[in-house]
């Protein structure tokens, strides 16, 4: 079955099985490798995209569902400006996701930052619940989080 979907901004086609995940599509056949199959259950975020601009798992999500979605990868969101300031962010913590909770992280942030004002810990702890991690702690996330919308907003002020 032939899909056609806009990925990463970019027009994009392929043939896919109707039992293919979205996970291995985007790894296998397409050769972006951030979004990694973890849990299969849709719960670790390890293979988190935005999905039509929302946070989604891709070991859940049929490959023929992408027919007409818009969805943006890490490997997708690393050219834009907007990730520069989350990974600004998370270096002025001092705290660097790994390969393993990355996409979710960055990708959670920036639909956080994207989305609302609200840096409370309340709605940041929301933002992370559908990521595992255990290579840094809560209080550096929140920190690097809240560091990120402060580039964020200066850029935005600057023009840029």
């Amino acid at each position: 079955m032939r899909i056609y979907f806009r990925l990463n901004d970019e027009p994009t086609e392929i043939d896919v099985d109707p039992a293919d995940l979205l996970v291995d599509v985007l790894r296998l056949k397409l050769g972006l490798r951030g979004a990694r199959p973890g849990c299969l259950q849709g719960q670790c975020g390890s293979c988190t995209v935005l999905f039509n601009g929302m946070l989604a798992a891709t070991c859940m999500i049929p490959a023929f569902r992408a027919y007409g979605a818009e969805i943006l990868t890490i490997e997708g969101l690393m050219q834009r400006r907007e990730y520069q300031d989350i990974d600004r962010g998370f270096e002025r913590a001092g705290t660097r996701p790994c390969r393993f909770c990355a996409a979710g992280k960055y990708l959670s942030v920036h639909a956080l930052l994207s989305s609302s004002s609200d840096l409370s810990d309340e709605s940041i702890h929301d933002t992370l619940a559908g990521v595992w991690c255990r290579c840094t702690t809560h209080e550096r996330l929140v920190r690097g989080i809240r560091y990120a919308a402060d580039y964020r907003q200066r850029r935005r002020q600057r023009g840029g």
